[in-house]
């Protein structure tokens, strides 16, 4: 499977890459974009300081993860995030009759390459933002050991909630919409932290849709802010299990999908 997987890969990354100025365009667009983002959320702070107690910096690392993550989600993952196309017009159904599984199919089908600039801008913000900590003083060892876990993990977490999402299409036929209170929304909202939000958004965040694990709740030990030495561990054990309920809700939903007819 996986180098069935590898392959199918390496040949929608050449045809994507047969559109070079396209490709470059792309994604220096996207990167500019993520990067204005940035400039507001840090005009803010230099503004007032700091956040729930926050400062630039700290703020810098939460976006940066949260940045990076949703790239790479986005650049392996297009297809699921805007997979209710395939519900409407009937085009699961041609996914269901190879002798594949459907969900390879879409994870390999036109890769977003325009995301690496959101990678370069994201990183490139975690960059600064640990050079900032350091000048202060803090000890940055683990959080550059940890930065790559968060990364990995935080794509995990949004590839789960959007392959949940994705899956509620099935019945709701809706994808879209449902996307921009399950993926955009929380996006955003773990650009700060999560301590600003109210009670029952606080627990969205930690329990149905859990971003709360990808740089939040680590970073409360590695910046210092908590004395619990777990907090980290959590994160790569959410995405998994975030992983493992998704891939069964998708299977449960391709078992119960009634083809279009068309």
């Amino acid at each position: 499977m996986l180098v069935l997987y590898r392959k199918l890969l390496v040949a929608s990354i050449r045809a994507q890459m047969q559109y070079k100025l396209n490709f470059i365009t792309s994604a220096a667009t996207t990167g500019m974009i993520m990067v204005l983002d940035f400039l507001i959320l840090s005009a803010i702070l230099y503004r007032f300081h700091d956040v729930s107690g926050w400062n630039i910096y700290e703020v810098g690392l939460l976006y940066g993860i949260s940045s990076v993550a949703v790239s790479v989600y986005r650049f392996f993952a297009p297809e699921i995030n805007d997979f209710e196309k395939y519900v409407i017009h009937g085009e699961l159904d041609q996914l269901l009759i190879r002798p594949v599984s459907p969900l390879l199919l879409l994870l390999t089908r036109n890769l977003d390459l325009s995301r690496i600039g959101g990678m370069v801008q994201g990183i490139s913000v975690l960059i600064l933002s640990m050079v900032g900590l350091y000048t202060q003083g803090k000890e940055i060892g683990l959080l550059l050991l940890f930065t790559p876990v968060a990364i990995v993990s935080g794509g995990v977490i949004y590839f789960s909630i959007a392959l949940t999402t994705a899956a509620l299409g099935f019945w709701t036929h809706q994808v879209k919409d449902l996307q921009t209170f399950t993926i955009y929304a929380p996006a955003n909202a773990s650009n700060y932290p999560i301590s600003l939000y109210p009670g029952w958004l606080k627990w969205m965040f930690y329990t149905v849709l859990p971003i709360a694990f990808m740089n939040y709740v680590p970073m409360l030990t590695l910046l210092g802010k908590a004395e619990s030495w777990y907090l980290p561990l959590l994160t790569p054990v959410v995405a998994a299990l975030a992983l493992v309920l998704s891939l069964r809700f998708w299977a449960y939903g391709i078992r119960h999908y009634h083809s279009t007819g068309s």
